[in-house]
């Protein structure tokens, strides 16, 4: 959804309306969370190996915390997909062209300039995902 807004010198300043923001600052959330439990995880292995054996719930509750983040991570990246569509939906041009009462005027007509390149974002979402397996299944 497009906003406008008409200034002096009739320039229109066109701009999104929505928070197309919070689906990453999930998958970000979680992503520090996996970071810090991992490193806390990796000192418990490295400093504290003979508690850690000495006790059998160690190793059910590192599975769990951990089987617990691979799904976390995989709704988050399914929220970070589906923002970026959103995003990509929101400023593909045909919709902001649409959306400009400018271009509703006879006399003026409304193209865009270039086609945008939305490919780097698409392999971003796709190489989270192939991380996500990785992780997954590397950390048991």
């Amino acid at each position: 959804m497009l906003g406008t807004i008409i200034q002096p010198n009739n320039i229109y300043l066109v701009f999104l309306i929505g928070d197309y923001s919070s689906s990453a600052e999930f998958f970000v959330t979680i992503a520090v969370f996996a970071f810090l439990y991992s490193l806390a995880a990796t000192v418990v292995y490295i400093f504290m190996q003979d508690k850690y054996r000495e006790n059998n719930k160690g190793p059910m509750v590192d599975f769990i915390v951990t089987a617990v983040f691979v799904f976390m991570w995989l709704v988050s990246s399914c929220a970070w997909a589906k923002g970026l569509s959103d995003v990509k939906e929101a400023t593909d041009p045909d919709n902001v062209i649409e959306g400009m009462s400018v271009c509703e005027e006879p006399e003026v007509k409304c193209k865009e300039e270039y086609e945008p390149i939305t490919s780097g974002l698409n392999t971003s979402v796709g190489s989270t995902s192939s991380k996500i397996t990785y992780h997954g299944w590397a950390s048991e």
